[in-house]
């Protein structure tokens, strides 16, 4: 058994299939806000890429409403009445977001039970603010982490108030004290962002165990970091299709996609600490905490 003190935890496709959550929610809004629009869907695809990647976020808020062609409908309509008209688009993305995103199996009876162990627990994300805390919120795991450890808050180009009298929903309950915004560079697989989220959490990397699904950007960083490095290779998606289509919306820039290809080849001499082949439980196997001493 592994003694630790503190767990860090990857989030998406570690805890849940991120791939399966996001992006039919995505195409399901594009499709239906194409027939609203009566605009070709693949030019409306192309605009919202572009959203993307001048927010540097595949997942930005409302980026639909920042389009060139909703925009120029903005223009000619007034913003309150097409969105209005978008409603049902971002509806079928709310929908298909609702349905899709769960918990991998035994996830979290698995982090109950290391709380139990005396581990404390904590998340480490690239996702920005908006996306990583409304994913903790919706599948109840604030009361779970001590701290979350995200990117910054999207800070988008249009009012927070598209037109008089709107009122945004409320924000997510996960308190503001739990989680830390890390600055635009300080992002995986750099080990010293690792380090320094150990060192704020006040304990050592010989007694921390970080636990993600990229051999490149988890495993590596966690080992250089020297902590005690779990694969969740569970988690590792397979599905071709689903990644080209997340290449066709991604915010990623040819010197991104280098860097990942330098990662991948990086990553070949990658050697986890523990592998979860097939469940997040298994770690229960390896990890013990203080209240087992």
């Amino acid at each position: 058994m592994k003694y630790v003190d503190l767990a860090v935890f990857d989030l998406d496709n570690t805890l849940y299939n991120w791939y399966a959550s996001f992006l039919p929610a995505f195409y399901s809004m594009v499709d239906v806000a194409a027939e609203l629009l009566h605009c070709d869907k693949e030019l409306l695809v192309s605009q919202m890429k572009a959203v993307h990647v001048r927010h540097h976020d595949v997942e930005h808020p409302y980026a639909l409403f920042e389009t060139d062609i909703v925009q120029a409908r903005v223009k000619a309509e007034g913003a309150e009445q097409v969105w209005r008209l978008l409603d049902p688009a971002f509806h079928a993305f709310n929908k298909v977001r609702k349905s899709e995103l769960r918990l991998f199996p035994d996830v979290r009876e698995t982090l109950d039970e290391l709380k139990r162990r005396g581990i404390r627990l904590v998340a480490f994300t690239d996702s920005k603010y908006f996306a990583a805390v409304g994913r903790i919120a919706r599948l109840e795991l604030s009361d779970v982490f001590e701290r979350l450890y995200c990117r910054e808050k999207s800070v988008s180009e249009l009012p927070t108030a598209p037109f008089e009298g709107y009122r945004a929903q409320p924000i997510y309950n996960v308190l503001a004290t739990k989680v830390s915004e890390l600055p635009a560079g300080e992002t995986k697989p750099d080990p010293q962002v690792l380090k320094d989220i150990v060192q704020r959490e006040r304990t050592s990397v010989t007694a921390t165990a970080y636990i993600g699904d990229s051999l490149a950007k988890d495993v590596l960083m966690a080992s250089r970091a020297g902590c005690f490095a779990i694969w969740a290779k569970y988690g590792l998606s397979k599905d071709q299709e689903m990644y080209s289509k997340l290449v066709a919306i991604s915010h990623w820039s040819e010197e991104d996609i280098n860097r990942e290809q330098r990662l991948a080849q990086s990553a070949s001499t990658a050697a986890p600490d523990f592998t979860c082949q097939s469940s997040i439980k298994e770690i229960l196997d390896i990890l013990s905490g203080r209240s087992q001493l």
